[in-house]
């Protein structure tokens, strides 16, 4: 059975943002297939985001959906990863980002918190938390 992460984010075109990101992925999950949802969200836009992701979410397959736009980046706010009642998993910033597709999804079943450093790269980037976490 193949494998999904969806990949949202206002990283934009001009720069090796989302390549970078996609390298991650498949350095920690080689067989993985990534859908790039949009990277063209505007910059810390996080209703536009969170409007995206809900509405694309009855066409992506069950997975992982990771979505990044966070004008906190840096700051005190929590990676956060949510799961639905359909078994879809959210990964992104605690910033409101998520929640829509997760109502939209079955609503949410469960939330945890992303701070176990061994699970990050490290250092931990104070501007790049996309790639790090």
């Amino acid at each position: 059975m193949a494998h999904f992460i969806t990949f949202l984010s206002d990283f934009g075109l001009q720069d090796g943002f989302v390549g970078t990101c996609h390298g991650v992925i498949k350095r920690i999950a080689p067989d993985v297939q990534i859908i790039d949802i949009t990277r063209g969200i505007a910059p810390q836009q996080v209703l536009q985001g969170a409007l995206v992701l809900a509405n694309t979410l009855e066409y992506m397959p069950l997975g992982v959906h990771l979505a990044v736009v966070d004008p906190g980046v840096g700051g005190a706010r929590r990676a956060v990863a949510l799961e639905d009642g359909d078994g879809r998993l959210y990964v992104g910033p605690d910033n409101g980002l998520l929640v829509p597709a997760a109502e939209a999804g079955g609503g949410i079943a469960a939330a945890h918190e992303l701070a176990n450093p061994r699970y990050a790269l490290q250092p931990v980037s104070r501007t790049f938390h996309g790639r790090d976490l």
